[in-house]
């Protein structure tokens, strides 16, 4: 009776397969992605416009719900997954700032979870913190920022990157009795950025209690920060009794990808001790380009900047980069070690990650990003970026010469707005693409964003993909003069 008892209590619940087992559903797996690069790149739908409702429909899952074959879960995906997704490694995809991905990336992102390494101290894994280490210094040195004392973590997106530089601005120019008492009692602290400055930056200013009203949003020229402009704000912020504590550049803006004269924001950061951060999420590997180092000076004067890896090194999502001048200032805000986080032999050569984020759990992102430096190396991912640049002056080439377009500005780096013209009496620009874009969505060959300049809504097309060519590009003003036309009609008999 003891040996029964004691035999149904050493009984364990094995969620591992047989390695035969386990074979075959990764040769399953493989089989469904590789037919999603073979036939849904080109020449597909990439956007099925499925509605909510659907989606739920196709994955939902009951509550106490009972086993399922894993080898029917996979064909399940294959029947579903990619006709309810938005297939964004697709030459055909222009929305946001998304980058293509690439393919040793995915194998990276496969290898990881097996791994399954929680990068919060470097005992709990060691060579996941020395590649991220690698990696960081890597993607520095590929920018121009090249400091001795640098160094940084990688973290989900540019959101978190924002959040994380603001708290190290604020930590380093802000009150010394900040981390006990908060911003309560001490000055109004205020940050500077153009008008045209990523929407994270402005919760990132709320998140950390310094409000958004303090954050100044300086008008623009030609979509870059007007540099006279702020230094005269500055200065009435000072008479009034706020605290400046820092200017951010933007190193390719969202809407345009336009980059602001930042080695004009550094003198003034440096003339006002404040400090001087760059969001470079999007266009930070374009410093790479010898032709675009004018466009880019100052960039390595910056206390901090950022950069996504998962935007223009065409790694897969999601990866972003917070970088430092001085490492140690990264250390001065977000360290804090408990007890039960002591263990481990001490040495000086072991630098535990958790000392220098906001997260403590936080997964091998480095992986799929040093895969990807490894295996195409420096030349090939510079080839990439240059490969968008021309894809985006290509596109301005065909909108300048087609009277049914009309650009909105020439394209500094891979982003582009435009506009199709109305040939409808009565009918404004602005309102046929915002029918287009509705539209777009409908029809589901390629994929794009609208965006509003000068209050009016345009057309706007990110060339982050290096699968893309010429051909492409047409194709996607084919597509749109098509829809153009539709709206037309559309909005005739409205």
């Amino acid at each position: 009776m003891f040996l029964l008892q004691q035999e149904k209590s050493t009984k364990t619940n094995n969620m591992d397969f047989s390695n035969e087992k386990f074979r075959e559903l990764l040769d399953q797996s493989y089989k469904m992605i590789e037919d999603w690069y073979s036939n849904h790149l080109r020449d597909k739908k990439i956007y099925n416009n499925s509605s909510p409702e659907e989606i739920r429909k196709a994955f939902k899952i009951k509550s106490k719900n009972e086993k399922t074959n894993p080898s029917d879960v996979i064909q399940h995906l294959n029947e579903n997954l990619i006709k309810h997704s938005n297939f964004n490694p697709s030459p055909n995809y222009y929305g946001y700032i998304t980058g293509g991905g690439n393919q040793v990336g995915i194998l990276g992102e496969f290898i990881k979870s097996a791994l399954n390494q929680n990068n919060l101290k470097w005992h709990s894994a060691p060579a996941n913190s020395e590649i991220e280490t690698i990696t960081i210094d890597w993607i520095s040195k590929f920018i121009g920022y090249n400091h001795k004392e640098s160094g940084g973590v990688l973290v989900s997106g540019g959101s978190v990157a924002n959040l994380m530089n603001i708290a190290v601005m604020r930590k380093m120019k802000g009150n010394t009795n900040l981390s006990k008492n908060g911003v309560y009692g001490n000055k109004i602290m205020r940050v500077y950025v153009s008008q045209e400055a990523h929407s994270s930056i402005d919760k990132a200013m709320d998140t950390l209690g310094l409000g958004t009203n303090n954050l100044i949003k300086i008008k623009t020229k030609n979509f870059k920060i007007d540099t006279k402009s702020l230094r005269i704000k500055i200065n009435e912020d000072i008479k009034k009794g706020y605290e400046p504590i820092g200017v951010i550049g933007i190193a390719g803006t969202t809407n345009t990808g336009s980059v602001d004269p930042l080695k004009l924001l550094a003198q003034i950061s440096k003339e006002f001790n404040l400090w001087f951060m760059v969001d470079a999420a999007y266009g930070g590997p374009a410093a790479s380009i010898k032709k675009l180092k004018n466009v880019f000076e100052g960039i390595e004067e910056a206390d901090s900047i950022l950069v996504n890896p998962h935007k223009w090194m065409f790694v897969p999502f999601e990866v972003a980069c917070v970088i430092v001048k001085n490492k140690e200032n990264l250390r001065k805000t977000f360290s804090l070690i408990p007890e039960y986080l002591l263990g481990g032999t001490e040495n000086k050569d072991r630098d535990d990650l958790m000392n220098y984020s906001i997260q403590l759990s936080k997964d091998f992102k480095a992986l799929k990003v040093w895969m990807t430096i490894k295996t195409y190396g420096y030349k090939e991912i510079k080839n990439g970026i240059k490969n968008d640049i021309s894809m985006a002056k290509y596109a301005y080439e065909i909108v300048q010469n087609d009277s049914c377009f009309l650009p909105i500005h020439f394209p500094e780096l891979s982003i582009f707005c435009f506009k199709y013209k109305s040939k409808i009496k009565g009918v404004s620009d602005s309102l046929i693409n915002k029918k287009i874009i509705d539209m777009i969505e409908e029809d589901g060959r390629v994929f794009f964003s609208g965006t509003k300049i000068n209050n009016e809504n345009v057309l706007r097309i990110n060339c982050v993909n290096h699968r893309r060519n010429k051909k492409d590009v047409e194709f996607l003003f084919k597509v749109i003069k098509e829809i153009g036309i539709k709206a037309e009609g559309v909005l005739l008999k409205s």
